[in-house]
């Protein structure tokens, strides 16, 4: 629908390709790629394509199931992204936070004053990946989500596997 509406509003002006291209600061070949269904022009452009060719915004977007699918898909995979970020900055910071307390165990740090510190990193880690799995993922594409959910299993396996040590340690079955 777009791609007609342009066209037709093109030939309508007696206008090339190449000069509706100026018009709209782009190359020629953006334009027959709009006019040919290959691609669609972005928001402000298309704003501008209905300020030009006076035709509604409402018209020359909603007129095209296309776009509206493609939007759609793109709104959801923007949604899928800012839900993934969540978990997987309260995971690699969980995870940061708990290798740096392994190092400092490993250099002789104190199991006595690390390891609350530790099980603070895992409980937090948990909690993000129980709300990952209970809620985030069923909002998220399959790639994003299957992403998100391997660098949470990651993180959870180093912070439970920092808490064992320090246990250990604790225990004097391990020593550093």
């Amino acid at each position: 629908m777009i791609a007609d509406i342009l066209k037709e509003q093109r030939k309508i002006r007696n206008l090339t390709q190449q000069e509706v291209a100026e018009i709209f600061h782009v190359t020629r070949q953006t334009v027959s790629n709009w006019e040919n269904e290959k691609n669609y022009p972005d928001v402000p452009t298309l704003v501008a394509i209905s300020d030009y060719f006076e035709v509604s915004l409402d018209y020359l977007m909603k007129g095209d199931e296309k776009y509206m699918a493609k939007m759609k898909q793109e709104a959801k995979l923007l949604r899928s992204i800012q839900v993934g970020s969540v978990p997987t900055i309260i995971a690699g910071t969980m995870l940061i936070c708990s290798l740096i307390l392994m190092i400092a165990l490993f250099k002789g740090g104190s199991v006595v004053d690390i390891l609350p510190y530790q099980l603070m990193l895992t409980i937090v880690t948990i909690w993000s990946f129980v709300i990952h799995f209970g809620n985030l993922r069923s909002q998220m594409n399959r790639v994003i989500g299957t992403s998100v959910s391997i660098f949470l299993f990651a993180s959870l396996f180093v912070n439970l596997f920092s808490v064992l040590l320090c246990i250990l340690s604790a225990l004097q079955v391990v020593y550093f």
